[in-house]
């Protein structure tokens, strides 16, 4: 007869097989910029680490032009971004909200900063090597400012080569690997980042073209009208190749070891 904790082990030991792990993002909530941003300024574009970009004012409708006189980098990010002094304007970057006429641009963000991004693309490449048959979750705030039209926000898992100019789509070397696509609550106001996610899971055996790519993140911006805002990416991977919890298992074995014991106890009585 089978005690009964042995199904109960077997089940743990199967379910610790499969292991939820943190992955890093490089600036996740869009707080790592080189100086304060003044409430109301967004950064023209985003250059990570080595590269300068202007900001823009005044906020959030104004003429929108470049200033260079305090240009700033911004890590982890990428943008298609404009020569050092140029006025072209890149609707996309890192935002200082503020209120306007009492009225919050948005609310429930982390920190001081948000991603505002109009007809851009905003790209990320992880460290994080792309591995085969597991389970990637990308987590966002996403919100519409109180003073928008109605809109959507759409963000991409990607897998990146190392070719790549841009880690964003339509850049060679960037494959998407799933994209989410969410509305707002209908029935809710605009100005509130809210939570969203969704999940890639890879194949067992990765196809040629991926294998040594790493993951990578592409966060679409809107027609050009709405400014959409985004805020705190997390990113987790739960793999079930991970190797089993050792106590889970061990426990396993002992009871099975006692219950051979009892077994040929039996039998030579």
């Amino acid at each position: 007869m089978i005690p009964r904790s042995i199904p109960a082990l077997v089940a743990l030991a199967a379910a610790s097989s499969a292991q939820v792990q943190s992955l890093p993002i490089d600036n996740p909530g869009f707080e790592a910029v080189s100086r304060v941003l003044v409430g109301g300024e967004q950064t023209n574009g985003i250059g990570g680490d080595s590269l300068l970009v202007g900001t823009r004012e005044p906020f959030p409708f104004g003429s929108g032009q470049v200033d260079w006189s305090s240009p700033v980098t911004v890590s982890g990010w990428r943008t298609w971004v404009v020569p050092l002094g140029s006025a072209n304007q890149v609707l996309a970057g890192v935002l200082r909200p503020t209120d306007l006429g009492g009225t919050p641009f948005v609310t429930g963000l982390e920190g001081d900063n948000v991603l505002a991004v109009q007809a851009a693309l905003v790209g990320q490449e992880t460290t994080t090597l792309l591995q085969p048959d597991t389970t990637y979750t990308l987590g966002f705030l996403a919100g519409i400012s109180s003073f928008d039209s109605d809109y959507f926000f759409a963000v991409s898992l990607t897998a990146i080569d190392d070719t790549v100019v841009l880690p964003v789509e339509g850049d060679s070397g960037v494959t998407r690997l799933a994209l989410g696509s969410f509305f707002p609550p209908s029935n809710q106001p605009d100005g509130i980042l809210r939570r969203y996610e969704f999940s890639y899971t890879s194949p067992e055996v990765l196809p040629s073209e991926l294998v040594g790519a790493r993951v990578g993140i592409c966060v679409f911006g809107s027609d050009g009208i709405p400014r959409v805002v985004y805020d705190d990416f997390t990113l987790t991977a739960t793999s079930t190749r991970a190797v089993p919890a050792t106590r889970a298992w061990g426990a396993l074995a002992l009871v099975l070891w006692i219950l051979a014991g009892s077994v040929a106890v039996s039998k030579r009585s």
